[in-house]
Order: C-alpha cells, then sequence, then structure tokens
C-alpha cells in the first residue's frame, strides 16, 4: 500500500512538473505573440498617421485648385466683358469713319463744284478782256471773291476732316488690331525673380505694344499675369504683377500666356 502511494505522489509530481513546463512554454508564446501585436499595432497607427497626413495635404492642394478655379473663371468673365466693350467701340468708331468718310465726300463734291464755277467767272473775265467787253462789275467781282473765300473755307474744312478721317481710321486700325489679338498665346521663355519681370515669346511681329497685360497659366492653373514694358520683334519683356500671383504659386519657364485685354 505504502509503494502504491509513493509511485502515486511521484505519476502526480511528473504531471505536475510536466503542466509546469506546458504552461511556460505557452506564457512565453503568448508573450511573444503579444510583442507582434503590439509591434504590428505600432506599424498599422504609423501608416494610418501617414495616411491622415496625405488625406490633409490632398484635401489643401484640391481647396488650393478650387479657388484658383474660381479666380480664372472670374478672369475669363472679366475679359469676355472687356472683349464685348471693345467690339461695341470698334462698332463705334467704324460708324464714327463712315460718316467722315460720307463727309469729306461731300465736301470734296462742293469744292470740285465751287472751283467749276471759279473757273468759269475766270473765264468769262478772259473772255471780256479779250473781246475788249466793259470789265467785270463790282458784283462780279464781289461774287467771285466770295466764291474764293467760300472755296477757301471749304479747303480748310476739308483739310480738317481729311485729318478727322485720318485719326479715326488710325482709332478703328488700332482697335481691330487689338480684337485680333484676343486669344493670342505664347510662351514664358525666362523668369528673373529678383528684379520681378519675365521674356515671353511674342514681340511686335505680332502686334505686341507696351502696357498689354497677359494671363500666366500651367495647364489649366492661372498662375498670375503679366504687363508688357519693353518690345522687341520676336520677344518682349514684361513685368510680373505681384497681387495676381495664386497662393504659392511662381512663375516658370515654359508657362502659357494668353492675351488680356487691359483696362482703360
Amino acid at each position: 500500500m505504502g509503494k502504491i502511494l509513493i509511485i502515486v505522489a511521484i505519476v502526480l509530481a511528473a504531471a505536475s512538473a510536466g503542466l509546469g513546463f506546458l504552461n511556460r512554454s505557452n506564457l512565453l508564446q503568448t508573450k511573444a505573440d503579444l510583442a507582434d501585436s503590439q509591434q504590428e499595432t505600432a506599424t498599422v497607427k504609423t501608416n494610418l498617421d501617414g495616411e491622415v497626413k496625405k488625406l490633409a495635404e490632398a484635401e489643401k492642394a484640391n481647396t488650393d485648385l478650387k479657388a484658383a478655379k474660381l479666380t480664372l473663371d472670374a478672369d475669363l468673365a472679366k475679359q469676355k466683358s472687356e472683349v464685348s466693350t471693345k467690339t461695341n467701340e470698334l462698332a463705334d468708331a467704324k460708324t464714327k469713319l463712315t460718316k467722315a468718310e460720307s463727309d469729306l465726300a461731300l465736301a470734296e463734291t462742293e469744292k470740285l463744284a465751287n472751283a467749276e464755277k471759279i473757273t468759269q467767272l475766270e473765264a468769262q473775265v478772259a473772255a471780256a478782256s479779250t473781246a475788249q467787253v466793259p470789265v467785270p462789275t463790282e458784283d462780279d467781282k464781289a461774287r467771285i471773291a466770295e466764291l474764293e473765300t467760300l472755296n477757301s473755307k471749304l479747303s480748310e474744312e476739308n483739310k480738317t476732316l481729311e485729318n478727322k478721317l485720318l485719326d479715326s481710321q488710325k482709332v478703328a486700325r488700332k482697335n481691330e488690331a487689338k480684337e485680333n489679338l484676343t486669344g493670342l498665346t505664347g510662351r514664358v521663355l525666362a523668369v528673373n525673380q529678383a528684379w520681378n519681370f519675365v521674356v515671353l515669346s511674342l514681340g511686335n511681329k505680332k502686334g505686341i505694344e507696351s502696357n498689354m497685360e497677359f494671363l500666366v497659366k500651367r495647364g489649366s492653373t492661372l498662375i498670375g499675369k503679366v504687363r508688357i514694358t519693353t518690345v522687341e520683334p520676336a520677344t518682349s519683356i514684361a513685368d510680373i504683377i505681384p497681387a495676381s500671383l495664386s497662393r504659392g504659386l511662381s512663375i516658370q519657364p515654359g508657362d502659357d500666356i494668353i492675351y488680356q485685354v487691359a483696362q482703360n
């Protein structure tokens, strides 16, 4: 009986030692699994923080693009309005030009008619002198003097009308030239940030003049505006208009330029 108890005690002790070893192994494995889980959690948190940051940057970029689009839409609407105004001014200039041409033609007709009357009277005077007929009366002389005065006045008015016609033609040609430049495009060749100017690929061969304004775009994004200061045959120099630059953007070589009708 005593031997049986001893054997049972030995078996129980061995079982207890085995269970202790298994529990220790399980505990170590559990600690290892917990460490791996914590590492994975940290990695996931880091990745999540990175994605949140990227999302915030994307939302900011989207907001900036929307603001730039609103600015571009406003500028384009303004430009359309200015083009419409210039079109009306051109039509008015053409109407004035037509009237000036009509007035000039009428003055020319009156001048020719008076010149013909003077010629006829002078011929009559010459014929009277040749035929030894009485000299023209004082009334004839007064009429000739009156016609000569009128002819001189008409000549002066004709010259004035011709000058007005030339001025009207110049204005009409200038307005028509600017109208034809609407939508003209080119590129930025170089940028001097220190002196705040750019070199453009358009010159006076394309009808470019000082004080013309151009929109500067990169793709569909409005960057800002520039104003022409110096014009060469194939290139021109323009000042950057600081207040027109979109926030966080700057004009770079290769950017597109589009003619902007300047306000009067």
